[in-house]
């Protein structure tokens, strides 16, 4: 799951990943939200903008990357290559700065462009599987 979240903790981008659509529960949104508060304090402690693995839960890690905005990218994932992980971050803020070029898109609207959502979903495959 890959979640974008503003600094008012609203969510702006949603995306299921690898995981089926009959087995999507609230347990996997539990566990993204509940990591806000991980991602805030380990946000303070570091000037970096992508701060690994914030959180652990059973078989599902939470990595974060806070973006020079203040906005948060949330991947819960069952264990994946770090580096791989800081280049999907990497090439999603790449897609989310040119989004907000955009005169009609404000910071804190949820992104509906289908443009940006397979962007994303390439960069996702390309990466993570």
């Amino acid at each position: 799951m890959f979640i974008i979240v503003s600094p008012n903790d609203k969510v702006v981008y949603q995306l299921y990943t690898n995981i089926n659509k009959k087995e999507i529960t609230f347990y996997h949104e539990l566990i993204a939200f509940s990591s806000l508060d991980l991602v805030d304090i380990s946000e303070n402690k570091t000037n970096n903008m992508y701060l690994k693995s914030v959180d652990m839960f059973k078989e599902y890690i939470v990595h974060s990357f806070i973006t020079s905005g203040k906005m948060r990218f949330i991947l819960l994932h069952e264990g994946k290559n770090d580096d791989s992980i800081k280049y999907f971050f990497q090439e999603v803020y790449e897609y989310y700065c040119k989004a907000l070029l955009n005169p009609f898109i404000d910071k804190e609207s949820v992104i509906f462009s289908k443009t940006f959502d397979a962007k994303v979903q390439n960069s996702l495959k390309k990466n993570l599987n």
